[in-house]
């Protein structure tokens, strides 16, 4: 819920309101953590928009200049997690590329989870050759490397939020696919689904009416560590130079950006993003253990 809240929450809490918090200031690049910097005051022509702040940040800006040691007109700002080789405050980048990496990661796992459901469903409510087809089509993606696919659509549609998402959501449909199959197969033999045979409705009515609705738990929990999932591969993408290009913050390219301050000395400004990214991904692996816990039946049983 906290990532969340920054997330949504976005440029209203940044100290960098500029649109991607960009706003480089060299003279104080590699600042520790809580340290203070003075900026003579100045007046910005920034937008009155409030909702278009929240989304994208301001985007007409002057550069901060540094207010002498003796300047009574001067604001002077805290930057809690310090700043980075470009003097971009850390922790503004990170709110915003928390924004990002959800947003990458959210749009792919429903991606996964619409291609997964359908034809899951498909192959385990008709069978036959419908099953094999798409099982077929499973295991080649199973034995494709994920960066490998991944390589290959980004180089093929460019680096987007488009194709970032198309990219993760390949890698992640063909387990949501077995499992919705699995289920299918055994909801198809229920006497609910019998019934509904019996009065004569149509079978895309009887899948996506009757036997869909009563496998929600089971693909929320499966999309819950999914997620946990997506978060890792955008990271990694990102980090390798293949997700979302500077300016735009996400926590990986944040990270491939700061791990080279360990060599400087600079050790916490390296370890912040990991630390921010490990904690992401256990809050994700942390909540589809307590949906688990929740909607399967087999651990209520006793």
């Amino acid at each position: 819920m906290v990532f969340i809240a920054c997330a949504l929450s976005g440029y209203w809490i940044t100290l960098d309101k500029t649109k991607y918090c960009n706003a480089q200031v060299l003279e104080i690049s590699f600042l520790k953590p809580l340290q203070k910097a003075c900026f003579k005051s100045t007046q910005h022509t920034e937008e009155t928009n409030l909702i278009s702040i929240w989304i994208n940040g301001i985007n007409n800006f002057e550069k901060q200049i540094l207010a002498e040691r003796n300047d009574s007109n001067q604001i002077c700002k805290t930057f809690f997690l310090g700043t980075d080789r470009f003097g971009r405050d850390l922790l503004s980048r990170i709110i915003i590329g928390i924004r990002y990496t959800l947003l990458v990661s959210l749009l792919a796992v429903a991606f996964a989870v619409i291609i997964g459901t359908i034809l899951g469903s498909v192959a385990g409510f008709f069978g036959g050759k419908a099953d094999l087809v798409i099982n077929f089509i499973i295991g080649i993606f199973w034995a494709i490397p994920t960066i490998l696919l991944a390589f290959v659509i980004l180089m093929t549609m460019g680096r987007n939020i488009a194709s970032i998402m198309i990219s993760i959501g390949l890698t992640m449909w063909a387990d949501i696919a077995r499992l919705v199959r699995g289920l299918v197969m055994t909801q198809k033999e229920n006497y609910y689904v019998v019934a509904s045979k019996a009065i004569g409705n149509s079978p895309f009515k009887i899948l996506f009416k009757e036997i869909l609705p009563n496998m929600g738990g089971p693909i929320l929990v499966q999309a819950s560590s999914s997620f946990a999932l997506a978060v890792l591969l955008e990271s990694g993408l990102s980090f390798l130079g293949l997700g979302l290009q500077a300016p735009i913050p996400t926590l990986g390219n944040i990270l491939q950006d700061q791990y080279t301050q360990a060599f400087n000395g600079q050790i916490m400004q390296s370890l912040i993003p990991a630390i921010v990214l490990v904690l992401l991904i256990l809050s994700f692996q942390l909540t589809s253990g307590l949906l688990r816990d929740k909607y399967d039946v087999k651990l209520k049983v006793k």
